[in-house]
C-alpha cells in the first residue's frame, strides 16, 4: 500500500435524485473507511447540476441516511470546509473558467448544432449505411459563425482523441488500455446549453479543486473513463487513484433490485436494523479481512480495511445473512444499550410511553434478558415483549386447551395452578417449578399439557420465554389473575351432562 497516496481524500458525490438503497451505500462505505483507515477526509458534495431530475427532498433523505448509518462527512453541507460551496449548482463560475481554458488550448469546441438536428443527420447517417456523427463542428448546413453572430445557446464539447491510447489505470484491475482510433464516443458536452456543466466536466474539476485523492465507483463507468481521463490529461492534472467496485448482485445471480431488497438505507433501519451490523455485513460484499473472519466492529473494519482486498468480481447481497448478522450484533448488545435502541419501537407501538420513564426502561431492562437471544430485529421487540405489559384480552380456546387434553382438565390446571401458586412465599424460578411440576404429577397430566395450558393462560400465545421466567417476570399477582381469566374463559365451552 505503500505508493497509494495517504492520507487520503475521498468522496461521495450524490445527485439529488433518489434515496441512498443499500446496494450503492457499500461503494460509499469503501470511500468512508478508506478515508478514516487513513487519517483522511471524506467528502459529501452535491452534483446537482442537473436541474431536470432534480428530486425536492431527495438532498435531505440522502444526508439524513449518511447521518442515520453514522457515516460521518468531514467537508461538505452542513459542516462546510476548505472547498466550498459543496453544491455543484453553486460553482458554475469555476467550471466556466475552467472550460474557457480547455477552449484555449482548443481541445474544447462550440458546437451550435441543436439536438433535433442531431438527431436528424445521424438518422440520414444510418440510412445511407454510414455510422453516427462522432465530432460536431464543422458540419454541412450548420453555419456556426451565423449562430454566434446571432447569438444563439450552442454546448462546449470536448475534442475526443483520433489516434493513440487512452490507459485506465485501475487499481484492482490493473490498466485498461482503450484505442481511441475505435472508441466510437461522440465527442462529450462539457457545458450545456444553459450554461450548466455535464457530470464529466463538473465532477472532474471538483474532484482536482478539491483535492480527492481516490474515486471509487461502481464498475459501470469503466466504459466511459476515456471521457474523464482525457480531461484530466487536458488540464495535465494528476489523475486521481481510480477503483472501479464490482455490482452487486441479488442472490439469484441478477443485478440487485428492489425486488432483492435494494430498497433505501432508511427502509431497513426503520425495520430494526442496526447501522454497525449493515455496516460490516455490506463491506463483506466484495472484500475480505482474511478467509474466515466475519463479525468486525467498525472500529476494527477501519483498522484492517485495505483497498488491494477489493475482489474485481461481483459480490452477491442477501437479506437473509444480513438478518443473521443483525441477531448477532443484537445478542452481543449490553442490555443497557439495547433497552435505548428499542425503546423507540415499544414507543411507537404504544407499549411504553413517547417519551419513556426511569421505571419504564428499568421494566424493560428487567425483560430484555428473556428475549434478546430471539431477537433478529429491534422491530420484533414490541410483539416479543407486549404480553409483558398488556394482559391477554381474549384466548383462542383451541390453542389453550392442548391437543389430547379436554376443556375440563385444563380449567382443572388453571384453579390448581391458582392455588398453587397463590401459596408461595418466595416468588422466584426454583420454587414455581418445583410447584408446577408437582402439581402436573398430582393431576397425572404429561408436563406438555400442563405447561402449554399455563404459558396460553399467562402469555396468550405459544411461544414465548421460559414459562418459570415468564411467571417471575410478570410477578405473583399478574399471573394469578391472567390464569383466573383465562379458566373463566375456557369454563362456558364445558358441557355438563
Amino acid at each position: 500500500m505503500t505508493d497509494l497516496p495517504t492520507p487520503a481524500r475521498t468522496r461521495f458525490a450524490p445527485s439529488p435524485t433518489g434515496f441512498v438503497h443499500i446496494g450503492s451505500l457499500r461503494t460509499v462505505l469503501f470511500s468512508w473507511l478508506w478515508a478514516r483507515h487513513t487519517g483522511g477526509q471524506f467528502l459529501l458534495r452535491i452534483e446537482d447540476t442537473d436541474r431536470k431530475r432534480y428530486v425536492p427532498g431527495a438532498e435531505e433523505q440522502l444526508i439524513a441516511s449518511l447521518q442515520a448509518i453514522g457515516m460521518q462527512w468531514d467537508e461538505g453541507p452542513l459542516v462546510g470546509g476548505p472547498h466550498a460551496p459543496y453544491h455543484q449548482s453553486q460553482r458554475l463560475e469555476i467550471y466556466q473558467r475552467y472550460a474557457a481554458e480547455l477552449e484555449a488550448k482548443g481541445v474544447a469546441y462550440r458546437s451550435y448544432i441543436r439536438g433535433d438536428e442531431i438527431e436528424q443527420l445521424n438518422q440520414e447517417r444510418v440510412e445511407r449505411g454510414e455510422p453516427k456523427l462522432l465530432s460536431f463542428r464543422d458540419l454541412p448546413g450548420i453555419d456556426n459563425a451565423a449562430r454566434a453572430a446571432a447569438g444563439e445557446p450552442y454546448t462546449l464539447r470536448l475534442a475526443m482523441r483520433t489516434s493513440g491510447q487512452t490507459v485506465l489505470n485501475d487499481l484492482i484491475r490493473g490498466p485498461i488500455v482503450f484505442e481511441n482510433a475505435t472508441l466510437g464516443m461522440p465527442d462529450p458536452v462539457l457545458i450545456k446549453s444553459d450554461g450548466f456543466p455535464t457530470y464529466a466536466m463538473a465532477a472532474m474539476v471538483d474532484d482536482h479543486e478539491m483535492a480527492i485523492t481516490h474515486v471509487l465507483r461502481g464498475d459501470e463507468w469503466i466504459s466511459t473513463s476515456p471521457i474523464h481521463i482525457q480531461i484530466y490529461e487536458a488540464f495535465g492534472w494528476q489523475q486521481p487513484v481510480w477503483i472501479h467496485v464490482p455490482i452487486v448482485l441479488g442472490n439469484d445471480g441478477k443485478r440487485l433490485s428492489k425486488r432483492h431488497g435494494d430498497t433505501s438505507i432508511t427502509e431497513y433501519l426503520d425495520a430494526g436494523f442496526l447501522p454497525e451490523a449493515i455496516i460490516n455485513y455490506l463491506v463483506l460484499i466484495g472484500w475480505s479481512y482474511d478467509d474466515k473472519t466475519e463479525i468486525m466492529t467498525i472500529q476494527e473494519l477501519i483498522e484492517r480495511f485495505d483497498l488491494t482486498r477489493i475482489r474485481p468480481s461481483a459480490g452477491v447481497f442477501d437479506r437473509e445473512k444480513l438478518l443473521h448478522f443483525n441477531g448477532v450484533y443484537l445478542r452481543a448488545m449490553a442490555p443497557e444499550v439495547l433497552v435505548q435502541r428499542i425503546a423507540p419501537y415499544l414507543s411507537r407501538a404504544g407499549i411504553i410511553s413517547a417519551a419513556p420513564t426511569e421505571a419504564e426502561l428499568a421494566r424493560v431492562a428487567q425483560l430484555l434478558p428473556l428475549v434478546q437471544e430471539r431477537l433478529k430485529l429491534l422491530s420484533e421487540a414490541p410483539e416479543t415483549l407486549d404480553f409483558f405489559f398488556v394482559r391477554p384480552q381474549s384466548y383462542d380456546l383451541g390453542v389453550l386447551v392442548p391437543k389430547k387434553t379436554e376443556p375440563a382438565q385444563v380449567v382443572q390446571v388453571l384453579q390448581a395452578a391458582h392455588a398453587a401458586l397463590g401459596q408461595l412465599t418466595s416468588w422466584d424460578e426454583a420454587s414455581t417449578e418445583a410447584v408446577l411440576r408437582q402439581l402436573t404429577e398430582d393431576l397425572g397430566l404429561k408436563v406438555g399439557q400442563v405447561f402449554m395450558a399455563l404459558r396460553v393462560a399467562a402469555t396468550g400465545r405459544t411461544v414465548s420465554p421460559g414459562l418459570f421466567e415468564t411467571l417471575v417476570a410478570l410477578g405473583q399477582a399478574e399471573t394469578l389473575v391472567r390464569l383466573s381469566n383465562a379458566a373463566t374463559a375456557l369454563s362456558p365451552s364445558l358441557v355438563v351432562s
